[in-house]
């Protein structure tokens, strides 16, 4: 697949997740349905980190969301560990929508480069972006299902 198209993949999945979120009443993103680890709001902004996490460090930049993030929404957290106030769902979705352009930024003509450390068997910055478009559509029909179950 070439660069460009898959920027574009990444850039049209982002939106479906960006639009799907707008649809999501503030006073259920922090419910956490039986059968759930994690509430809405945790689900967008872990794959919102995940990316922020690994594809700026891959190309030697900062990474751009503040550390209270990262603390927030890593893999085997929860929200009932939170020790501040986590951000609103209209922060997370505006950061969601910018993000994108974010990562063409940093990673275009670097998608065969190599990582320094294999991630999870991947070997490229590329191979790096499916997986997360695989790991935020993964958690969209989390998110999906939640929001299911809450407005019942």
């Amino acid at each position: 697949m070439r660069e460009e198209q898959l920027f574009e993949h990444m850039k049209m999945w982002r939106n479906w997740t960006v639009e799907f979120l707008r649809t999501i009443p503030e006073e259920i993103a922090d419910k956490i349905p039986n059968g759930h680890n994690n509430s809405i709001r945790w689900n967008a902004g872990h794959f919102l980190v995940g990316w922020d996490h690994t594809m700026f460090q891959a190309v030697n930049e900062k990474r751009h969301l503040p550390l209270s993030y990262h603390l927030m929404f890593p893999s085997g957290s929860k929200p009932e560990n939170w020790t501040e106030q986590p951000p609103s769902m209209d922060t997370l979705i505006n950061l969601l929508e910018e993000q994108p352009n974010l990562i063409e930024q940093a990673c275009i003509g670097h998608l065969d480069d190599p990582l320094e450390k294999s991630f999870l068997g991947m070997r490229t910055l590329g191979d790096m972006v499916v997986f997360h478009m695989n790991h935020e559509n993964l958690h969209m029909g989390i998110i999906k299902s939640m929001k299911q179950i809450l407005l019942k």
